[in-house]
C-alpha cells in the first residue's frame, strides 16, 4: 500500500512537471512570436527609417542660429558599391583608410542589401555637427551636407525607396537651412563649383535620375531662398 501511494505521488509530480514544462515553451514561442513580429515591422515598412534620430533642430524644433548659417550646400554620392551601411564604411573609412572621425558623409540611405531599403542612416558626423570628407572642393566640403545613396548608379538605377527618402531628407534640410535649390548638388556639380577646373568625377553616376531631383525640389530660382 505504501507503495501504491508512492507511486502516486510520483506519477502527480511527473504530470505537474510536464505541464509546467509546456507552459514554458508556449511562454517561449509566445516570446520569439513577438520578437519576429516587431523585427518583420521594422524590415518591411515602407517609411523611411531615421536612425538614430537626427538632432538638427533644438527644443523648439528649429534650427539655432549658428547651424542655420553653417549648412549652405546638400551634395548627393553613390557609394559605387552594390552593397553597404553606415556601420560597414565607417568602419572601411576609420580602419582602412585612416580617418579618424569614420564615415565621411552625414547621412547614407540603403538599398535593401546591408539595411532597409530606403532607410535613413544618420552619421556621427552629422551627430556632431562637423564637416564631412566627401569633396576635394574645399569650398563647398566645409559647408555642405553630405548624402550618400548605397549602390553603383554607372550601373543601376536607385531604388524607388530610396529615391522616395532621398527626397524627403534634402526637402527637409532645405526648409531647416534655408538652402535654395541650386545649392543643391550631384557630387560631380560640387567638384565643379567655383573651381577654375572641371570635375573629373561622374559621381553619383550616369543612369542617377538627377532631373528627379532638379524638378521636385523646392526653390529651384538661382539663389532663391523662397520655399
Amino acid at each position: 500500500m505504501p507503495m501504491t501511494k508512492t507511486l502516486n505521488r510520483l506519477k502527480k509530480n511527473n504530470r505537474y512537471q510536464e505541464v509546467n514544462r509546456v507552459k514554458a515553451i508556449d511562454l517561449l514561442l509566445t516570446v520569439v512570436t513577438f520578437i519576429l513580429f516587431v523585427l518583420a515591422i521594422y524590415l518591411f515598412s515602407s517609411d523611411p527609417i531615421i536612425s538614430p534620430s537626427v538632432n538638427w533642430a533644438d527644443s523648439n524644433g528649429s534650427a539655432s542660429a549658428g547651424t542655420t548659417a553653417r549648412w549652405k550646400y546638400i551634395v548627393i554620392h553613390h557609394s559605387g558599391s552594390e552593397k553597404g551601411n553606415a556601420a560597414i564604411f565607417d568602419s572601411y573609412y576609420r580602419n582602412q583608410k585612416g580617418i579618424k572621425d569614420g564615415l565621411v558623409y552625414h547621412f547614407i540611405i540603403g538599398n535593401g542589401t546591408n539595411s532597409t531599403d530606403g532607410a535613413v542612416e544618420t552619421g556621427s558626423r552629422w551627430q556632431k555637427q562637423i564637416a564631412g570628407q566627401h569633396c576635394f572642393n574645399s569650398k563647398v566640403n566645409k559647408d555642405s551636407i553630405a548624402i550618400c545613396l548605397i549602390g553603383d548608379f554607372e550601373k543601376s538605377k536607385p531604388t524607388s525607396k530610396q529615391m522616395s527618402s532621398l527626397l524627403g531628407l534634402v526637402e527637409k534640410l532645405q526648409k531647416e537651412y534655408r538652402i535654395p535649390r541650386d545649392k543643391v548638388f550631384l557630387h560631380k556639380e560640387a567638384e565643379s563649383y567655383g573651381a577654375k577646373a572641371r570635375s573629373n568625377t561622374n559621381c553619383p553616376g550616369k543612369k542617377f535620375p538627377a532631373n528627379v531631383i532638379k524638378s521636385s525640389l523646392p526653390g529651384w530660382q538661382t539663389g532663391s531662398n523662397s520655399f
